[in-house]
């Protein structure tokens, strides 16, 4: 049998003008707005006095930067004013973290923190003294010899070898960068401008020496990207020899952030064709430069631990990319952060400033909307998990660990998957589930079968209504 390779007639069958990446499920628009303060405080409770050994990731969000770039869809504030930076890292963000600690000190609650995760906007937006009290403030918190990764998403524009050596000192050992594309036409357009002369500057003997995981973000559907551009950019990424690479399909959604709407003046956006190829392109140069692949949107070397958890099956697909050990729990603070509990519970912290500080300054947490999980969405989020890192789904597992027939529990969905079988794009058998090289291509296509409320019948206009409901809250806090 030939093998089916991807057309137009393929990509009209199961094109959506809106999919969803997974990082949680259920979706975020699909959490419940009255879960405020009082019910996080008792899923904190609830969930840290049956689970105390759990590993912890916790996470920081800073939501400022110098300047937008207009594929970003992170809540963000565009400032060079850094009096609104004092103000929230003194006046909100040590509040918010003090009322936290304070409650579980009340409950007689330990974090188990094993890693730590600043993320932005820009936590580099911070200068050295302020960075540092920061991470003092946390060290007085929990136990610091006891995390192993200490990660901080790093502007390349707004640091020098000397800072990351300084941050490096404080307990940072692993760089995130928001490398996007070194094409200069591309970067142009999207108003980021960081040539790889940059990083080369950056990325010394010292440094490398300090930091033995270094990641490069790279984003696939950014507009002037060719097949041409994306092989240079990989070849000059390949030079640079990060230990990882952490890939994403660039979300265009203008009626979230208007600004994208900026990238397309001169020219459309790469379709599903294009992108296609240039994942063709990212999946022969890397592994032939020494990398191997972990999970739908990652590559790493070898013996960098995201490769070594990704084999051990201990890898985790979240909304920081795939990441290890300790990266199924989270523990946010800041706007705008989101807290994972296991697969028991979410709750998220209010994106706008104005709502985030009136929280606080009323001395509560900061929560705008969260969720208790039913039984059947641990189920779908396991296999939203299991497709999304590893392309296939075996259903002994799921009769194991959830004392469930699969086949009957989702006869249903496997009629779906049934179709996609043959098209080529899965190999279906009575066992389990796995995507062809093909399927990839539809690895949010396939994973969305097993979605409850958003299932591949439910329309766009179906879908875009509940995001609208969800927007049109959001401006109701304007109000708040």
């Amino acid at each position: 049998m030939k093998n089916p390779s991807l057309n137009a007639n393929l990509i009209k069958k199961y094109h959506q003008d809106l999919v969803y990446d997974y990082a949680q499920y259920p979706t975020s628009d699909h959490w419940s707005y009255n879960f405020k303060s009082e019910e996080y405080k008792k899923s904190l409770a609830d969930w840290l006095s049956k689970n105390k050994e759990e590993p912890i990731i916790f996470y920081v969000h800073t939501p400022f930067c110098e300047q937008l770039c207009y594929f970003c869809l992170c809540s963000k504030f565009i400032t060079k004013d850094y009096k609104n930076a004092t103000n929230y890292l003194y006046k909100y963000l040590f509040k918010e973290i003090d009322l936290l600690f304070n409650f579980l000190k009340e409950k007689k609650i330990k974090l188990n923190v094993k890693e730590i995760f600043f993320g932005g906007g820009s936590p580099t937006f911070y200068n050295r003294e302020d960075f540092k009290n920061l991470v003092e403030k946390l060290k007085g918190l929990f136990d610091f010899s006891k995390v192993g990764d200490f990660t901080v998403e790093t502007d390349p524009r707004r640091v020098d070898e000397d800072r990351l050596l300084f941050n490096h000192k404080l307990g940072v050992n692993r760089l995130s960068f928001g490398l996007q594309d070194f094409d200069p036409v591309v970067q142009e357009r999207v108003n980021r401008v960081q040539p790889q002369e940059l990083f080369k500057k950056l990325l010394t003997k010292k440094v490398r020496e300090a930091y033995k995981t270094i990641n490069f973000d790279l984003l696939i559907g950014l507009p002037g990207q060719t097949v041409k551009s994306m092989s240079k950019t990989l070849d000059q990424i390949i030079e640079l020899r990060p230990t990882q690479i952490q890939l994403g399909l660039m979300a265009y959604k203008p009626w979230v952030g208007k600004h994208q709407i900026k990238m397309v003046k001169d020219g459309p956006l790469p379709d599903f064709l294009d992108r296609k190829e240039l994942f063709e392109v990212i999946n022969k140069k890397l592994p032939d430069a020494g990398y191997v692949r972990v999970g739908f949107e990652s590559y790493a070397l070898p013996n960098d631990p995201l490769a070594v958890a990704n084999r051990k099956k201990k890898a985790y697909y979240n909304s920081c990319g795939l990441q290890k050990g300790a990266a199924t729990n989270f523990i946010a603070v800041g706007s705008s952060g989101k807290n994972t509990l296991g697969d028991d519970y979410y709750a998220q912290s209010y994106y706008d400033l104005p709502s985030y500080k009136k929280c606080l300054d009323n001395g509560v947490l900061p929560t705008y909307r969260g969720m208790k999980l039913s039984k059947d969405d641990k189920i779908r989020k396991h296999i939203t998990q299991q497709l999304r890192t590893y392309f296939k789904v075996n259903f002994k597992e799921f009769e194991k660990n959830f004392d469930i027939n699969f086949k009957e529990y989702f006869s249903k969905e496997l009629e779906f998957i049934g179709e996609m079988a043959k098209d080529g794009l899965v190999n279906f058998s009575g066992e389990s589930i796995e995507m062809t090289e093909l399927g990839t291509s539809f690895s949010q296509n396939i994973t969305n079968v097993f979605d409850k409320y958003d299932p591949p019948t439910k329309s766009y206009e179906e879908r875009l209504a509940t995001v609208r409901k969800a927007k049109e809250f959001e401006a109701q806090l304007k109000e708040f």
